[in-house]
């Protein structure tokens, strides 16, 4: 529940999120500097200047220290999620790459098993994980195929050495797909905490409303100072948002193109 809105927020399309993530900070800017002007005069913006101006700094680093440690966290979920779909995939690849080394009429009833289990395996991911990962649930609905691919290949037995050297290759391309997937599928359990996208809320409002405690100049530059600072907040905050769902949204950062290809081996 803690992450249902950062999720429904991601899982919105790029353009959707941009306007929420661009539309919200702006009103609030807008209508907190309209409130604010109507509430103080000029000369009281001005005499709060060199304060305000103080405590406003104090107030953008603290949001500087805590978007970079959104950012970073973010950025740490993607690279994870990406290197362990790259890995699980490859491997994958590898596997039907050492499919043709089984050559011959005695093991042509062993291909067409192997390349059916990459197959199943495959669509599963695709029909059954990809779905769970993208509502942000645990979910192991290939479980079963990835034990029949497992069960599979480390069975299969080469009669000459060239078959022999890849079944005890095998078990570690296997191995490294099952860590792969594991990781994969706790992608969801890294994500930020509930806490941090409180924190990470909090100080950009604070960000975007401390700004009008203190004044001076022309109006209508510190209206459009405020937007622009405005527009930066929603811009952090969006970043972080797909960074740390990378599988949800239209489109998502990372896809199950590579999966869909292996259900392609033949």
């Amino acid at each position: 529940m803690e992450l249902s809105l950062p999720h429904h927020i991601a899982a919105m399309s790029w353009w959707m999120a941009i306007a929420v993530t661009t539309a919200v900070p702006l009103l609030l800017a807008l209508g907190l500097g309209h409130v604010m002007h109507q509430i103080f005069t000029p000369q009281e913006f001005a005499a709060n200047v060199q304060i305000g101006a103080v405590k406003y700094s104090f107030v953008v680093e603290i949001y500087a220290v805590v978007a970079a440690l959104a950012l970073v966290g973010a950025w740490d979920i993607y690279q994870s999620a990406r290197d362990s779909l790259q890995q699980e995939t490859n491997n994958l690849y590898m596997l039907a790459l050492s499919v043709d080394s089984f050559s011959g009429p005695d093991f042509a009833t062993l291909r067409q098993e192997m390349r059916a289990a990459i197959r199943l395996y495959a669509g599963a991911v695709v029909a059954q994980d990809w779905p769970a990962m993208q509502a942000g649930i645990p979910g192991t609905g290939s479980e079963a195929a990835f034990q029949h691919l497992t069960r599979t290949f480390l069975d299969a037995n080469g009669t000459n050495t060239s078959q022999q050297s890849l079944g005890q290759v095998m078990p570690t391309w296997l191995a490294q797909v099952a860590e792969a997937r594991v990781a994969r599928l706790s992608v969801m359990s890294r994500s930020l905490s509930g806490l941090i996208w409180a924190l990470v809320l909090t100080v950009s409002v604070a960000t975007i409303s401390f700004q009008w405690f203190f004044g001076g100049g022309h109006v209508a530059l510190h209206y459009t100072m405020g937007a622009v600072i405005a527009v930066i907040v929603g811009a952090v905050l969006l970043v972080a948002l797909k960074l740390a769902f990378p599988f949800v949204g239209d489109a998502a950062l990372l896809t199950p193109r590579p999966f869909l290809a292996l259900m392609e081996v033949t």
